[in-house]
């Protein structure tokens, strides 16, 4: 993602041209972390949330994780949109900073009335996330009582997605993105779901030696040779050979090279890189007065910028506060409700 986007902002030139032609599928890696996201989540949830207090508490855990960087993102849009008001910046697209885009974004409901690329426009994938959320506890429900209902939703919910393309005449799901991103991610987060409630039998499928790191660079370098859909049903392979590995404890290229050890910056780092961007590669190049194609050297002052900022953010700001806010809502819900039932005896 962080390619594809950083790529469009040196479209001027013709390696930022040529990048952006050949990089376009890399937005589908969104749709990889929606099944990642399903796994984990019923990995970790699947049947502790059956009543009103474990589902409360699961949602506030969510929105612990997710929501104070999406804040902290929006703050920085919202000054930088006051500072282009009182005519102390200036952009060449105005239209980013809607201030009627504000409730949408603060509620996270901008992957269903979002207007496009507004703000930290990445953030839609919250909003889709926090969808899959709040029907998680429903679904979990189910499935307990009938694992087979799950494959049932990933199929109803990509069924629902294709023919509302056909009835309404909209572009292909896969590019759903503020509205309709989440309904584009509920057939990934189930297929997630799906692949942790039958892991058992995912472990025992035949084992083809390197094929996930083979698919992932074929993807990469050939992807965007494919029609959308085909591309995203690639997605969904690679996710599953993904999660084959992992169910069955089998090492992979990218394990073994060190790669999951940056798994927890990976939503620092995508939550930050538009932001970023912004600093570096617009702001310093007006600053630098840099020409086009001298704009190119900002690329990696960006990327070396934005993997220090996401350490400091997980570390400094994302971590503390999810552990604070996790802390004060046991204290308000669990505490007193033991304190009732020891009053009760």
């Amino acid at each position: 993602m962080v390619i594809l986007h950083y790529s469009d902002y040196f479209k001027d030139v013709a390696a930022g041209r040529f990048m952006v032609a050949h990089t376009w599928h890399f937005n589908l890696f969104v749709d990889l972390f929606f099944v990642v996201s399903g796994f984990v989540i019923a990995r970790q949830y699947f049947g502790r949330v059956d009543d009103a207090a474990s589902i409360g508490r699961f949602l506030w855990r969510r929105l612990a994780r997710i929501y104070p960087l999406h804040l902290a993102t929006l703050a920085f849009y919202l000054a930088l949109a006051g500072a282009l008001h009182f005519g102390a910046a200036r952009t060449d697209n105005p239209a980013r900073y809607p201030l009627s885009d504000l409730p949408a974004q603060f509620l996270l409901l901008h992957a269903f009335i979002g207007e496009r690329l507004t703000f930290n426009f990445p953030s839609w994938s919250l909003s889709a996330e926090m969808f899959c959320y709040l029907l998680f506890p429903a679904v979990a429900l189910i499935a307990q009582r009938r694992k087979e209902a799950i494959i049932a939703l990933v199929v109803f919910a990509a069924l629902g997605n294709s023919l509302w393309v056909v009835a309404a005449g909209t572009t292909p799901w896969a590019d759903w993105i503020n509205q309709g991103g989440a309904f584009r991610a509920l057939p990934a987060f189930s297929l997630g779901m799906a692949c942790y409630l039958f892991r058992d039998r995912i472990a025992r499928w035949p084992v083809l030696p390197g094929a996930l790191s083979a698919s992932l660079a074929a993807f990469i370098v050939l992807g965007s040779w494919l029609p959308t859909m085909t591309a995203l049903l690639a997605m969904y392979a690679i996710a599953l050979l993904a999660v084959q590995a992992d169910c069955a404890g089998r090492d992979t290229l990218l394990s073994r090279l060190g790669f999951d050890r940056w798994s927890p910056l990976t939503y620092s780092c995508y939550m930050l890189h538009i932001p970023v961007a912004t600093v570096i590669i617009t702001f310093g190049s007006r600053l630098l007065s840099l020409s086009p194609p001298e704009r190119l050297i900002l690329a990696p002052v960006a990327i070396v910028v934005l993997a220090f900022a996401s350490v400091v953010s997980l570390r400094t700001f994302e971590t503390p506060l999810r552990r604070y806010l996790t802390e004060a809502y046991d204290r308000r819900t669990i505490r007193p409700a033991v304190s009732r039932q020891e009053s009760a005896r």
